[in-house]
């Protein structure tokens, strides 16, 4: 696959899901709370009750992507785009139990996340910004599942089992 001049960024995200495993390592950065209880993390990640948390994790991810996925139409790189949905939806792109079985719940969740880091490093680049926390998150062996604080403001929370 092409991916133009950012193809080894891309490549990367795409390397993980083929040959390593979430949850395999715990080198969680400082800059991020950590959430050792699952179902906590679930009610993180999917709570839209503003009461139970600060901001609402699914609708800063949806912000997020939208801004990505328009630099993909203004760059023209749909087709790629396609590609890259494409490969991050076939299982058999993804290693041996790269999301352990007592996770299957979290697998459209990871699989999404992960295709928009790579669409994200398509048209933005080695770039800090938020899909780039969220893959070194996952690179270090957590699920990205919550936001502590006000959006932009805060911290990433992330679960590690």
């Amino acid at each position: 696959m092409e991916f133009g001049e950012n193809m080894q960024l891309v490549k990367e995200v795409m390397d993980f899901i083929q040959y390593s495993k979430l949850f395999n390592s715990n080198n969680i950065n400082e800059n991020t709370l950590v959430v050792k209880d699952f179902i906590k993390a679930k009610d993180l990640a999917w709570s839209q009750n503003l009461r139970e948390v600060d901001t609402v994790w699914e609708y800063v991810k949806s912000q997020e992507a939208e801004n990505i996925v328009e630099r993909v139409y203004d760059l023209d790189l749909s087709s790629q785009q396609e590609k890259i949905y494409d490969f991050f939806s076939k299982q058999d792109n993804y290693s041996d139990n790269f999301l352990p079985f007592d996770y299957i719940d979290i697998n459209e969740e990871v699989e999404g996340d992960l295709a928009i880091c790579a669409l994200n490093r398509l048209v933005n680049g080695n770039t800090d910004n938020f899909y780039e926390k969220i893959f070194k998150a996952y690179k270090q062996g957590g699920w990205p599942c919550g936001w502590k604080g006000k959006y932009p403001s805060g911290e990433i929370i992330v679960y590690v089992p």
